[in-house]
């Protein structure tokens, strides 16, 4: 799951959440912009585990002080260490 908090194009934050790992996660976020071009937008970092009864899951997240502006259309992905494929976002006003 990906969730990001901001207005219109700019993202003040960013939360991941995966179940059915615990520790070892590690996540970045990457982008790709309206033409398709994929970049990394942050290096690894490592997820926080957490558990609930028998169900283990891994959260982060990333805050930029005074917002990061994206351009219309980007989508916004994170990508776990541990799984494939990129839950995404797209950004727009």
């Amino acid at each position: 799951m990906l969730s990001v908090r901001g207005k219109g194009l700019r993202g003040d934050d960013v939360a991941a959440f995966m179940e059915g790992h615990g520790t070892g996660v590690r996540a970045r976020l990457i982008t790709y912009d309206p033409d398709g071009y994929r970049s990394k937008l942050t290096g690894w970092k490592d997820a926080t585990p957490v558990g609930a009864a028998l169900t283990k899951a891994s959260l982060v997240g990333w805050t930029w002080r005074g917002g990061k502006k994206f351009a219309h259309g980007t989508k916004l992905c994170v990508e776990f260490n541990v799984v494939q494929g990129e839950p995404c976002a797209v950004i727009h006003r």
